[in-house]
């Protein structure tokens, strides 16, 4: 679902030109690099990368990794580490969870140090609590353009989330999975990638 929120988000940057044929042209898309908040994130960035470069049209998607490279074993400290190619190009930090916002705000700085044209962040879970300053943290990122997040953790933050952190219903992907458990259906075919369609729980 992240994915395909961020291609259709990707694909309306680039307006088609004049002489576009919709029989014989691919339509236009911006460079892009997936990038892995973490050495744990692998995974899941990979995977990422994967759907949203099919939704894409098979257009190349990079992927690239920030490494926490303490300097000392006994430290909590560390220097991130960028590998891959992210200068003039679209970055998407994909990450598990968002709390504190420090992985996140030392990555966004990374990733501008290094010439990335531009930065967004998905995070599965955004928990902030009732007194927590993060959302507002995030929200001066200037260099980010947005934090999406699921809503998969009800924020009792006494206000608003601010412009910079956007929310994805979840619900009615866990709805599928519900029905599809209770009838003794795959959850796991719920998204197909080799077909890229949703499968949906007919009754």
């Amino acid at each position: 679902m992240a994915a395909a929120y961020f291609h259709e988000e990707l694909s309306a940057m680039m307006p088609l030109p004049r002489d576009f044929n919709e029989e014989t042209d691919s339509p236009p898309y911006p460079k892009v690099t997936v990038v892995a908040s973490h050495e744990s994130q692998v995974a899941r960035a990979s995977q990422f990368r994967i759907v949203l470069q099919r939704l894409s049209g098979n257009v190349e998607i990079e992927l690239a990794l920030i490494s926490k490279n303490r300097q000392n074993r006994n430290s909590s400290s560390y220097e991130p580490l960028l590998v891959g190619n992210v200068k003039g190009r679209k970055c998407i930090l994909v990450d598990d969870i968002v709390n504190t916002g420090a992985t996140l705000e030392r990555n966004v700085e990374q990733l501008k140090a290094q010439g990335a044209e531009s930065i967004y962040a998905w995070a599965t879970h955004g928990v902030f609590g009732p007194d927590s300053n993060v959302p507002g943290r995030i929200q001066s990122l200037e260099a980010l353009d947005y934090l999406l997040i699921a809503n998969s953790v009800s924020n009792d933050c006494r206000r608003r989330l601010p412009s910079k952190i956007r929310q994805l219903n979840v619900a009615p992907l866990l709805a599928e999975a519900i029905a599809r458990s209770l009838h003794d259906q795959s959850i796991s075919s719920i998204l197909s990638l080799e077909s890229m369609t949703v499968e949906r729980y007919d009754g």
